[in-house]
């Protein structure tokens, strides 16, 4: 018998897009599935939209709440899941056909705790797809290609991996992805990881999505307290996984505020990132630039982004020491 799979959709002012995303899990070759979509205090017609699919369709699960954020959306449907894995979908995306039944297949086959898949990006247009292929994935020796793709989506859990460590997504007041430290962690502590060389979740750009809003005066702020809490639980504990690679996973998610979200952020965020990082990562960071000057030329990444962390590691390398000469 298939295992039951639960596709978790946070919904919020999706009218235009609900539809199409609802369609595509409707209409997977894998159909052991239950569908959760929590909408999140939604203003538009995406309340209507949805009550006509719930008529006609007695897998999907619907649940109104306020609006308290993409993460306690996600972190509502987490509890209301029944399947063995949980798998999540943004409203304004959608998946190919066979999208599940690819990531359910690897999962079986090597009894992982996660697998990660690629992606295609769609242009706000509609008309252009741009597919980012995982490679490979073997433990300690290559892990790069889940520290390049790590979004909530994208991934197939197993629940008790979730349940295991008690993860949920924590809401911070205008931050973004707040997903990433989850993916992170998991990256460094799930058993038996599979990687999927497909392009079947389809990410659309849509104007004024969190991600794409690029007006100077939206702030984008980091997930100051999921970052630390993860952190802090990696810190406690030996990683399942590379240390070497979780490390630069981190150094490379930082690098992606630092020059490119927090390139809009005003003098008073950036001094506050900055802060935070010498805090919080400050006794791990000399052995981070050490190991990232020893992968640095064999890591498969693009060129754009090793530039950017090589960078990033030289600006918060002068930092630390002034840091240090300032306490002696």
């Amino acid at each position: 018998m298939e295992s039951l799979i639960s596709v978790i959709i946070p919904l919020y002012n999706c009218e235009q897009y609900i539809e199409k995303c609802i369609k595509s899990i409707l209409s997977q070759t894998y159909q052991n599935i239950e569908i959760i979509v929590v909408n999140d205090g939604s203003l538009d017609g995406s309340n209507r939209i949805m009550g006509q699919f719930v008529k006609k369709h007695s897998n999907i699960r619907y649940i109104c709440q306020d609006n308290h954020g993409v993460a306690e959306a996600r972190n509502v449907a987490i509890r209301k899941a029944k399947g063995k894995y949980i798998l999540f979908v943004d409203a304004d995306d959608y998946i190919d056909r066979n999208y599940v039944k690819n990531l359910v297949i690897c999962a079986e086959k090597l009894n992982s705790e996660m697998v990660v898949s690629g992606f295609t990006v769609i242009s706000k247009k509609g008309n252009r797809k741009l597919p980012v292929i995982p490679k490979s994935y073997t433990k300690i020796e290559d892990e790069i290609w889940v520290y390049r793709i790590s979004a909530a989506w994208g991934r197939l859990y197993s629940k008790d991996f979730w349940d295991k460590y008690n993860l949920n997504f924590i809401h911070e007041d205008e931050a973004r992805a707040e997903d990433v430290p989850i993916a992170l962690f998991a990256n460094a502590m799930a058993n038996n990881i599979g990687i999927v060389n497909e392009a079947g979740y389809y990410y659309v750009q849509r104007v004024g999505s969190a991600m794409n809003n690029k007006e100077k005066k939206v702030k984008f702020l980091f997930p100051y307290i999921a970052f630390k809490k993860m952190y802090e639980q990696i810190a406690e504990t030996t990683p399942n996984n590379s240390k070497i690679f979780y490390n630069l996973g981190v150094l490379k998610f930082l690098t992606q505020f630092e020059f490119g979200i927090y390139k809009y952020a005003d003098s008073t965020e950036k001094e506050r990132f900055a802060e935070y990082i010498l805090t919080v990562i400050a006794d791990d960071f000399l052995s981070m630039v050490s190991e990232w000057k020893l992968i640095r030329n064999k890591v498969e990444l693009p060129i754009l982004h090793k530039i950017a962390i090589q960078l990033f590691v030289i600006k918060y390398s002068i930092l630390y020491k002034k840091r240090i000469i300032k306490g002696a």
